[in-house]
């Protein structure tokens, strides 16, 4: 009997040794490059052109890990994202900055439509009325209506073509 459960328990080891054998190593295989456009590309093929390397996936995602590896630094993709290639993070960097300066021209063309039209308004005009917070219809003083003059030439002088 004791000869029975000793040869089981051998099988069952050496069946349980055999099989740790047959597990997959899960080891990847991923190539990037960069074509002449600045993109980078990652497949899991290897490219025709020469500039291609391979990257070591398997200390990034071992299988069985539940959590993401922490970002290393700033710019990097968020879990399910593409990672961005250096020049297309600059071209949209580029893009935005021009977006931005589009923006403050803009901004700036309309002040200095508002500032002429104060100047077309004012300047002939010896007595200029406004509307007060009442409501009431108010004469402005010569003194107020000149600053305001001023102020409006040296906005155009500074900012305005």
């Amino acid at each position: 009997m004791k000869l029975i459960t000793a040869f089981k328990l051998l099988c069952l080891t050496a069946a349980l040794a055999g099989s740790a054998g047959l597990t997959p190593a899960f080891a990847t295989e991923v190539f990037t490059w960069t074509d002449e456009d600045g993109i980078v590309h990652y497949s899991d093929r290897l490219p025709d052109n020469d500039n291609a390397r391979q990257i070591d996936v398997q200390e990034v995602y071992k299988p069985g890990t539940v959590e993401p590896p922490a970002p290393a630094s700033q710019g990097q993709a968020e879990p399910g994202e593409i990672p961005q290639s250096a020049a297309q993070q600059r071209r949209e960097r580029m893009s935005k900055e021009r977006e931005e300066r589009r923006e403050a021209q803009a901004e700036t063309d309309r002040m200095c439509a508002l500032h002429r039209q104060r100047l077309e308004q004012m300047e002939p005009a010896r007595r200029v009325f406004y509307t007060d917070e009442a409501g009431e219809s108010v004469r402005m003083d010569d003194d107020r209506r000149m600053g305001l003059i001023e102020e409006s030439k040296e906005f155009i002088a500074k900012n305005c073509e």
